[in-house]
């Protein structure tokens, strides 16, 4: 598991774009809960390398003042012995622009479906 990856989303962008638009001002850490637990959520695809579905994915703020969010879900895949259920915690950090996500730290629980 790379502990330092780092991604860059289109995704923030827009939102920034959309956010200037319409007059916001500043982002604040609470204002990125959802766009951290989407990103959580990538780094999930990203390091299971399979089809997965996530449910009950949700993000928190960490901490504010080092834009740090932790966010927890359970995964559904499958991997070369069968179906396979996990809980995760994913530890997650970005800037005021939410244009690069950090990944700090990506645990699983997995337990056996099948």
């Amino acid at each position: 598991m790379n502990s330092r990856a780092l991604i860059p989303t289109a995704a923030a962008l827009l939102l920034a774009a959309a956010a200037t638009a319409c007059g916001s001002s500043e982002p604040t850490p609470d204002g990125m809960v959802i766009d951290a637990e989407v990103m959580c959520e990538e780094f999930v695809e990203r390091e299971l390398d399979a089809a997965v579905e996530i449910s009950d994915s949700q993000a928190t703020v960490a901490d504010p003042d080092a834009w740090t969010y932790e966010a927890t879900g359970t995964v559904d895949y499958e991997d070369g012995t069968g179906p396979v259920r996990a809980s995760y915690t994913c530890t997650i950090a970005t800037d005021e622009t939410g244009e690069e996500w950090t990944l700090e730290e990506l645990t699983f629980e997995e337990r056996r479906t099948g």
